[in-house]
């Protein structure tokens, strides 16, 4: 395992010390504690963790549709928490695509599946023809060229998903934020999705963030983040770095895993690893042959 340090050349996305308090009633929850994130250009990104670790919170922070209580927010050079009014509204509209995981939440029941593509388009300055053909071209790109007049409850699963897709993808934003978009569907169908997601990744150099619980996501992206009690604790990445995503399930690509130092200085040392070296409160930390070495301290030890 080694340690990564955060690297800010040709980042997409910049998550800066981001806490989130949640107030209900007498109560505070806090769901993110000074997390740390930084997603390139181009790249895909799978978020996991246990329930309740913060993926879904910091993907609403992401997409702007929820402010941090603390830390910053940067995406494509733009701070989010200084963005107001219409220019929040350009940043949904034009910058970010979010694919949620319930269909009821990506399409319009009454509309139909070229009408749910159009309907992002309304509020640019695009021509009635030009929304009508990019539209067509969306849901021809994924596969749904035949389906362009079936409304969503005419469609199975993974067909409400293409077109959710293509309704992401409207606006031509820069960056797709789903939240478990293939938690509903069955294997064969989440594979389809996911390879989808890595043609538009590959044609269109979108920057692809993905939430997930797919124990074997780490098999079928280039990088995955492991969120722990509100924070990046490690990643995993894959060797290969051609393929960015894939439906495909490989085990033969070697897998790196790392841990993450914070902007603070801050590494979160995965808990097998604490019992496995004996590590209570405090550790020592040696510079050996360019390498970090982190070990109990002589007083541990003595005890």
């Amino acid at each position: 395992m080694v340690i990564r340090f955060m690297n800010l050349q040709n980042a997409h996305i910049i998550c800066k010390d981001l806490f989130k308090i949640f107030k209900v009633a007498d109560l505070e929850v806090v769901a993110l504690r000074g997390l740390d994130l930084i997603v390139n250009r181009s790249e895909v990104v799978a978020l996991v963790g246990a329930s309740g670790s913060g993926k879904s919170t910091l993907l609403n922070i992401l997409a702007g549709y929820d402010l941090p209580s603390a830390g910053q927010v940067t995406i494509d050079g733009k701070n989010l928490i200084d963005m107001k009014g219409r220019e929040l509204e350009q940043f949904h509209r034009e910058e970010v695509g979010f694919i949620w995981q319930e269909a009821s939440r990506n399409l319009f029941p009454y509309l139909t599946s070229i009408e749910n593509v159009e309907l992002p388009m309304l509020l640019t300055d695009t021509s009635n023809k030009e929304r009508r053909e990019r539209a067509e071209h969306l849901l021809n790109m994924v596969g749904m060229s035949h389906r362009l007049t079936h409304t969503p409850d005419q469609l199975s699963g993974g067909e409400q998903q293409r077109v959710a897709i293509s309704v992401g993808m409207a606006n031509s934003p820069s960056l797709i934020l789903a939240d478990e978009p293939t938690g509903e569907l069955d294997d064969k169908t989440a594979a389809e999705i996911l390879d989808l997601l890595g043609e538009i990744n590959q044609v269109n150099k979108t920057t692809i963030v993905i939430v997930t619980h797919d124990p074997d996501i780490a098999y079928k992206v280039g990088r995955v983040v492991v969120i722990k009690d509100g924070k990046t604790s490690s990643e995993i990445s894959r060797q290969d770095k051609n393929v960015q995503i894939s439906g495909h399930v490989d085990k033969e690509t070697p897998l790196e895993e790392s841990l993450l130092v914070d902007s603070n200085g801050r590494i979160q040392i995965p808990e097998d690893l604490i019992e496995t070296v004996g590590i209570a409160e405090k550790v020592s930390a040696q510079i050996k042959n360019q390498e970090i070495i982190i070990k109990p301290s002589e007083s541990q030890r003595q005890t």
